[in-house]
């Protein structure tokens, strides 16, 4: 039987990290296998390009310093002409000669060395860049079979074969939405006004999970300044007692602040669990785990005590256990009862220990919010991850240097996707509690849904679907056509906005007495929006069949052939 994990940081870094080092370097030495790669014809081409590369910087440095000497050289033969000019009748005959032999040194060395010289360096650093060049070539023709293999789903299967209970899906389908939908309550309505940038579903201990970037519009406000300079002259009488006239002059200024559209990228953890289905809370990410002698955590514990004293808030009692309480603090939950059941000491105990680690995890970095049956968790560390997985960041000529950066680009994405997941990991009830159709089993259809249309969408660009005018960014968002050979038509409608000049004027005193209108110029945003079509297929052939194999990637090339589509992403063929 699979062994649930109620100590997540422990096992992190007793099993997990070295288990999935153990797969990493298994997957890449299956993929070098199928691939062929002459490892050692590729580092011989590679060595030789690296000592070309070094060779290049020194004849750069021997360039720069030569071109240095021959700007300094003909410098010093112009201000010698022009000495001989300006002072020949003060020169003495001996300054005169001293002058004229030494221009002659210059030019001589100049033509006879220095231009030669330069010549030859470039000549050199010429044919090394295009000998590199076709090195740099065939070294890419070498990993060419191993590069092809690469795809989106390496790291969720390293993950899979990881951690237990741990599955992802190909692709975001419409059931798993509904799942989340109908037997959760999630409220769709988060994604009115949100465009999906990437998601990965799956479950954990069969309980779904979605890991999502979104991007949303929201209005700021931006100041535009303008000024205006005037101009006057007044008549004064010096102290002589005669008069003059002063001119004067001074710089209006104005300002006129409007509205802006700014856009925003958060990616959440979105969790769904039948335990404690009332519950809801939202704890902020405090740093207050393991402070218990600061007077900030004094301070909080306090406050703690005196709302769980008050007896007209009967939805806060504070457990025994204060110090989770202060570190994890939710304080503003609606279920006393049903929190204990989620918490636990053992629970608790975990999470403390997550809270307090920054070496193997991230420690308190997250917000965590209950809404009854969904759980959302927002990370710090997630926000600077891409985790689109896209494959062609795994691509190299060198085979030692992406046998490294595989191993060290899937580790950074599986301890930050890991330590999302943990908070989730620390409360038992949440492995222990199993859908109904997690027992039973309950065959998926697999059909994408809209999350997965947006970030198609968003991975293709909003320059295929943007309004001609826009000048923003886009929220993009889809809607699909299923078509009778099997293929979907998505309509993306590319929402953003254009820009209109605009001037205002200010009414502003001027120090000549008078009242002057200082000109603001400002853009207006109006709301534009574009439309594009992009053709799907779905992959649902053979979805467990391994994808490193030659036969999966004849696959996939059969499947673009057949339905005149050009791009593969995550089980999904596509073209605009």
């Amino acid at each position: 039987m699979l062994k649930d994990v109620y100590d997540p940081l422990t096992e992190y870094v007793e099993v997990f990290r070295e288990r999935f080092k153990d797969v990493a370097k298994a997957t890449f030495a299956e993929l070098a296998q199928v691939a062929h790669i002459d490892v050692e014809a590729n580092r011989t081409i590679c060595s030789q390009i690296y000592d070309n590369e070094d060779a290049i910087e020194s004849f750069d440095s021997q360039i720069k310093r030569q071109t240095i000497l021959c700007v300094f050289l003909w410098v010093a033969v112009a201000a010698g002409i022009v000495a001989c000019f300006m002072l020949y009748p003060t020169l003495s005959a001996d300054s005169f000669i001293a002058i004229i032999a030494g221009m002659l040194f210059a030019l001589f060395a100049l033509i006879l060395k220095i231009h030669p010289t330069l010549s030859t360096l470039k000549e050199e650093r010429g044919y090394l860049t295009d000998s590199t060049e076709e090195l740099r070539t065939e070294a890419w023709k070498q990993m060419e079979p191993l590069n092809r293999l690469y795809d989106w789903d390496l790291l969720t299967r390293m993950m899979t074969k990881t951690v237990p209970r741990l599955e992802f899906d190909p692709y975001f389908t419409t059931q798993r939405l509904a799942d989340l939908k109908n037997t959760y309550g999630w409220n769709d309505a988060f994604n009115a006004e949100r465009s999906v940038i990437y998601s990965h579903s799956g479950l954990i201990n069969g309980n779904p999970f979605v890991i999502c970037r979104t991007k949303k519009m929201e209005w700021g406000s931006k100041t535009y300044y303008g000024s205006k300079t005037i101009f006057w002259t007044t008549i004064e009488r010096d102290s002589n007692g005669k008069s003059r006239t002063v001119s004067h002059s001074q710089t209006l200024t104005a300002s006129i602040t409007a509205p802006y559209p700014e856009y925003y990228e958060k990616t959440r953890l979105i969790y769904g669990n039948t335990a404690a289905p009332d519950l809801t809370f939202y704890r902020e990410k405090s740093g207050l785990a393991g402070k218990e002698k600061s007077l900030s955590f004094r301070w909080k514990k306090q406050a703690l005590r005196r709302k769980s004293r008050n007896l007209s808030d009967e939805d806060f009692a504070m457990m025994t256990n204060e110090e989770f309480e202060v570190a994890f603090n939710t304080s503003d939950r609606n279920n006393n009862h049903q929190f204990a059941l989620l918490f636990t000491p053992v629970a608790q105990e975990s999470m403390l220990n997550l809270l307090q680690d920054d070496i193997a995890g991230y420690g308190d970095d997250f917000d965590f919010e209950k809404y009854k049956m969904i759980n959302t968790i927002i990370p710090d560390h997630l926000q600077q991850i891409n985790l689109d997985l896209n494959p062609e960041q795994y691509r190299h000529f060198d085979y030692d240097q992406a046998e490294k950066d595989f191993y060290e680009v899937n580790a950074s994405y599986f301890r930050a996707i890991y330590f999302s997941l943990a908070p989730l990991l620390c409360v038992p009830m949440y492995q222990q509690i199993r859908p109904h159709n997690a027992i039973y089993g309950n065959e998926m259809p697999r059909h994408s849904s809209f999350w997965e249309h947006e970030a198609l969408a968003n991975y293709w660009g909003q320059t295929y679907f943007e309004h001609p005018e826009c000048t923003t960014d886009c929220i993009l968002k889809t809607e699909h056509t299923p078509n009778s050979d099997g293929q979907t038509t998505i309509t993306v409608h590319a929402h953003g906005f254009k820009t209109i000049a605009r001037v205002y004027y200010e009414k502003c005193w001027g120090g000549d007495g008078r009242i002057h209108s200082v000109p603001v110029y400002w853009d207006e945003y109006i709301p534009v929006t574009g439309t594009g079509k992009i053709s799907i297929q779905e992959d649902n052939e053979n979805i467990d069949e391994n994808i490193n194999s030659d036969q999966r990637i004849e696959h996939i090339n059969n499947l673009l052939r057949k339905s005149g589509h050009n791009v593969y992403r995550r089980h999904i063929a596509s073209k605009v």
